[in-house]
């Protein structure tokens, strides 16, 4: 099988059309501002060093580690080498044959890079290349590679939970900030008012922002704001919407009140901001 290199194919990754691509990886990369396609992709680096950064924070690329996009994230990268494997996976079939796992669309990327042991890395291994050489043979139907890709989905999903137990107790999170976090995901560009929901999860804004700070260390709006400005970036680095269009797709009035207050978030103004993100 050939090897396929880190950029290449990504306007085809960006139209996939199947439920499941794989790919093996080899070799080195750069790409800056990389809008996610609209899927799924889980890529499992045996060996790689470099840098990936993942909706604009940076994480050390290295042995043993599996990286995880949701739909619409935006990523830039520098590997300098890296053997592995990607595997492309739309919403749909996550959504009908993966919903108990974290990547539902129910639940947020909070770990989008995760370090595996010696043992974890070589049990995925063997998974990963039963299927680079079952996925390309006809004689293999389908549905049994469909079950191999929910076997190494559900292998993850279970490492990320056994690596997430010893850390339970301190990660546990109020009930209430957790429904607060997944109105935010339906809601941020309708209402970016704290009192907004406040009055969906019946309680008061005063209480909610009291429960943010004591729970997070930020209050409710901040959260809120947070939210908006990072699927503002993503609109402007990741897309070729007009900034009035973003500005209208954000839930704002006019132009100019979304450019302010991307200043006031960020200190550059957004047409600044993509023309920053497009000389890196």
């Amino acid at each position: 099988m050939s090897i396929v290199y880190l950029e290449k194919n990504l306007e085809w990754e960006d139209r996939i059309a199947d439920n499941i691509a794989y790919i093996p990886l080899a070799g080195k990369s750069v790409v800056s501002n990389f809008r996610s396609p609209d899927s799924y992709v889980f890529i499992f680096f045996e060996k790689c060093q470099g840098m990936h950064s993942i909706d604009f924070v940076t994480y050390k690329e290295s042995d043993h580690q599996i990286h995880i996009s949701f739909p619409g994230q935006i990523h830039s990268w520098k590997t300098e080498s890296a053997t592995g494997h990607k595997l492309i996976i739309s919403k749909k079939f996550v959504e009908m044959n993966l919903f108990d796992t974290r990547f539902s669309s129910q639940y947020l990327n909070h770990h989008p890079v995760v370090s595996l042991s010696v043992d974890q890395s070589e049990k995925l291994s063997n998974e990963f290349n039963i299927v680079s050489r079952e996925i390309g043979d006809e004689k293999i139907p389908r549905k049994i590679i469909s079950l191999r890709i929910q076997l190494i989905i559900n292998l993850i999903n279970h490492m990320m939970e056994e690596k997430g137990r010893s850390e339970q107790a301190k990660t546990k999170i109020h009930p209430v900030v957790s429904h607060f976090y997944s109105l935010i995901e339906d809601c941020f560009p309708i209402s970016k008012s704290v009192s907004f929901y406040a009055e969906k999860l019946a309680v008061t804004p005063n209480y909610l922002n009291v429960l943010v700070k004591s729970e997070i260390g930020q209050t409710a709006k901040d959260v809120i704001d947070a939210r908006v400005v990072l699927e503002a970036k993503r609109m402007m680095l990741g897309t070729t919407r007009s900034i009035k269009q973003i500005s209208f797709d954000l839930g704002f009035e006019s132009i100019s009140f979304f450019s302010a207050y991307i200043f006031r978030k960020t200190g550059f103004y957004p047409r600044k901001f993509r023309e920053k993100g497009n000389e890196k």
